[in-house]
């Protein structure tokens, strides 16, 4: 038995990888065209774009390695049944659950492993990622100098080049206002001259020939000053688009471990006591009131029925509008409850989807028989599918309060599984049915 164990583990091991790679290279794709315009509009180094693709590295694999499952057992079994293994071994008196034993064992193991990288490492990596793509998106985009056009990306300056030669860096026709001081603006005015980078490219340098320095006062209009010169020498600096690494305490949910989260669950869950506390002890003292006979107005009494009337209305509208307000601070922590319930959840049924894959993946693997690759791509997309679409909707409908948390994020593996055990028992038993999989 422990060949048949070993043999079935190791038959799973090639297409397990292979899926891997496969999906997990397909979802880089789609992260592709953003990270190309982050890289023409911030022209960011090829080290951060590998940082930013290994950051996004791990929500790709938490989803890749579930749907690898599938993939493998669909393959695996496909593969066993259309070499007459699955029959060889059941004639040797090995039942077809005694195949799928190491795979949930297996499962198992895998299971917990991706439980502690969704608790500890995924959080992190978010995090990390988030950071990341803040600041490249705040950076201010590449300088680059076009002539006939006014530069104003630069603090404190607004630059017009008539002609630039960007082969001998000459430049014809400079005007360059300095606003860096509202009160005391300059405007310097050129010929010709020449312009490099410098400092890494964070500082452009202007030689500039044949000039003037108009000084203007805002303050005092008559003071103005003009100064020419043959030659001057100006740097303006912050012209490079260098990437500013920022730190930040906030946490999205994504972005939290269990232990996090389930402390937020706990405080939220506290905070709601005080706002029913206040409601039923408004209720209680409203009918203590309205119910307490020694509150009966003499028959002296200047107040009329009408004007009591007319009082209590005002004094319910004051009530209401105060249990409103109490209900809506009830309602906005539940949902900040059932918000953080949700990711709790799902960062254990994400990984127990393996052993639904792999349930619903043999039998299936068992009757596509010889369809190869491309029947085994069909049914994986067609259980993915079911699959997500149960897992979004349930989590939609858990946000909104609808359905609890854990029938939300853990309906699409009992789907699955379900499925699975029905098509498992059907397998087992050799009872004809889906003849359209059979040639």
């Amino acid at each position: 038995m422990k060949i048949i164990n070993r043999y079935i583990l190791s038959a799973h091991v090639p297409p397990f990888i292979f899926s891997i790679l496969i999906i997990t290279f397909i979802l880089i794709l789609e992260t592709i065209p953003k990270i190309v315009e982050m890289v023409i509009d911030k022209d960011i180094s090829v080290w951060i774009v590998l940082e930013l693709i290994f950051l996004n590295l791990a929500w790709m694999l938490a989803l890749s390695i579930p749907m690898a499952v599938l993939v493998a057992t669909l393959l695996t079994f496909g593969r066993l049944t259309a070499d007459s293994e699955i029959i060889a071994i059941k004639s040797s008196g090995i039942s077809l659950l005694r195949i799928l034993v190491p795979l949930m064992i297996a499962a198992g193991v895998l299971t917990y492993g991706m439980i502690q990288f969704h608790d500890k490492i995924l959080p992190e990596l978010n995090h990390k990622a988030r950071l990341l793509t803040g600041d490249i998106r705040s950076m201010r985009p590449t300088l680059t100098f076009r002539p006939g056009v006014f530069i104003t990306s630069i603090s404190g300056y607004i630059i017009l080049i008539d002609k630039i030669d960007h082969t001998t860096s000459e430049v014809e026709g400079v005007r360059i206002s300095e606003t860096k001081n509202p009160k005391n603006p300059r405007i310097i005015i050129a010929k010709s001259g020449l312009m490099k980078f410098i400092d890494g490219g964070q500082t452009v340098q202007f030689t500039l020939y044949d000039g003037e320095v108009h000084m203007l006062n805002s303050e005092d209009p008559s003071n103005y000053r003009k100064l020419d010169f043959t030659e001057q020498l100006i740097n303006i600096s912050g012209v490079g688009s260098e990437l500013k690494r920022s730190e930040s305490s906030f946490r999205s949910d994504r972005e939290m471990n269990i232990s996090r989260m389930s402390e937020t669950v706990k405080n939220a869950e506290q905070a709601i006591e005080p706002y029913r506390e206040r409601i039923n002890l408004s209720i209680k003292n409203k009918f203590d009131f309205l119910f307490d006979d020694s509150l009966i107005y003499p028959q002296d009494s200047t107040i009329t029925d009408s004007s009591a009337l007319a009082f209590l209305k005002v004094d319910l509208k004051g009530i209401q509008r105060k249990l409103r307000r109490e209900v809506k601070q009830i309602k906005d922590q539940n949902k900040l409850i059932n918000k953080y319930d949700i990711e709790i959840q799902q960062k254990y049924a994400i990984p127990a989807a393996a052993f639904a894959f792999i349930l619903i993946g043999a039998p299936l693997g068992i009757l596509s028989r010889k369809g190869g690759m491309g029947i085994t791509v069909s049914i994986s997309l067609l259980i993915f599918t079911i699959y997500w679409a149960f897992l979004i909707g349930g989590e939609d409908l858990s946000d909104r309060g609808m359905v609890d948390p854990f029938w939300g994020m853990w309906s699409a593996n009992i789907l699955i599984g379900g499925i699975g055990l029905y098509l498992l028992i059907k397998v087992i038993t050799e009872r004809p049915f889906f003849s359209f999989f059979r040639k």
